[in-house]
């Protein structure tokens, strides 16, 4: 009777192991579970917006959400500190701006896939081209090092903190 009850206790033991490994896991690694249920997320903090604008008519921009791995639009608006992003373009820097929330470095996308076609970057190249001016909120980058390229419309990719 007694070598029953033990091998169920060393059954029993081998099972809390895992299943505290497991649990030990997912608290110190950046795996949660409503990240890992939503496919979008992957655990990030952030919510991804498009922002696609004209660089030669920057009264109004358009801000897209992405949802579910395609992107919500919602429309054209005005550019300005009202607006959840908004950019300007002085003394030949350009400039993107959180006014919502605090954002994490933007992706300036219609360049990226310049440098990659264009330039031989490659996915793995370093191409931080914004300078923070003020973390979270607001970044620039100089024109005369990275050019706007020639399409009318650009697009950035915003990555909003939750």
């Amino acid at each position: 009777m007694k070598t029953i009850n033990l091998a169920n206790f060393a059954i029993s033991w081998k099972h809390s192991k895992f299943a505290l490994f497991f649990f030990f896991l997912i608290l110190f690694t950046s795996c949660s579970v409503p990240g890992m249920m939503n496919p979008d997320n992957y655990g990030r903090k952030h919510q991804v917006y498009a922002v696609d604008f004209d660089p030669n008519n920057l009264s109004s921009i358009s801000i897209s959400k992405m949802d579910e791995g395609t992107w919500e639009v919602s429309g054209k608006v005005n550019n300005n500190e009202n607006a959840r992003f908004s950019i300007s373009v002085e003394n030949n820097y350009l400039t993107v701006q959180a006014n919502k929330a605090s954002m994490d470095i933007p992706t300036y996308q219609t360049w990226l896939n310049y440098a990659l076609k264009e330039l031989d970057y490659k996915m793995d190249t370093e191409y931080d081209i914004f300078e923070t001016v003020k973390e979270g909120w607001v970044y620039e980058i100089n024109l005369d090092q990275f050019p706007i390229v020639e399409e009318s419309t650009q697009r950035m990719l915003m990555y909003e903190l939750k």
